[in-house]
């Protein structure tokens, strides 16, 4: 089991539209529809067995198909990055629980380490809250919420049910060569939040 916050940026604006499985703005990628960006996944509490995972990080790097949404089934690909400050039976399990959570989306590239901050500020108590995710040398993410008129969190619906806050980027950059579309730069682009949970019954992470 695991939980905490997570929180994701993109290549495209607010809010993508592969969360409705549309086509992605081409303007923005090169004249394809297609899209990347980086999860992020601060784990508040969370256990393998009697390995204890609290307070540990995780990032997936990605890339959607090409166009999108595929003709057929296309995998979405991924690097897993798995904090630096994992003993070797932590970072073995989360490894198993993030690869798993992934065969959902698609082919998982590579796993590596990597040294990851994670930030959450919440504005006016929450659940309305801003985030910064910095992996030096990798990857750089300033997120700022969307509010409502009253100052509440503005979301759309997940394809499970969950709510899935939706913010914009101040600061987006990303660069790992192994990763085929891997490196950007555009801030202004589409960014989730929200608090996720995964476990044997739960294998994935939006709400």
């Amino acid at each position: 089991m695991a939980k905490g916050d997570c929180v994701e940026g993109c290549t495209s604006p607010p809010v993508c539209p592969a969360m409705w499985n549309s086509p992605l703005q081409a303007q923005f990628h090169n004249g394809k529809s297609e899209c990347e960006g980086v999860w992020s996944f601060n784990i508040k509490e969370g256990y393998y067995g009697d390995i204890d995972l609290s307070g540990l990080k995780v990032m997936y790097g990605f890339n959607s198909p090409s166009p999108f949404p595929p003709k057929k089934s296309e995998p979405w690909v991924c690097i897993i990055y798995i904090d630096q400050s994992a003993d070797d039976r932590q970072a073995q399990a989360l490894e198993k629980i993030f690869r798993e959570c992934w065969k959902h989306m698609g082919e998982v590239l590579r796993v590596k380490r990597a040294k990851i901050e994670f930030k959450k500020e919440l504005i006016n108590g929450g659940p309305l809250a801003s985030h910064e995710v910095i992996s030096e040398g990798l990857y750089h993410l300033i997120a700022r919420p969307f509010k409502t008129l009253d100052g509440k969190p503005r979301y759309i619906n997940s394809i499970y049910g969950g709510h899935i806050n939706i913010g914009v980027s101040k600061v987006n950059k990303f660069n790992d060569p192994d990763l085929p579309r891997g490196s950007w730069d555009v801030p202004g682009m589409s960014t989730t939040y929200y608090e996720f949970v995964v476990h044997l019954k739960k294998l994935y992470w939006f709400p």
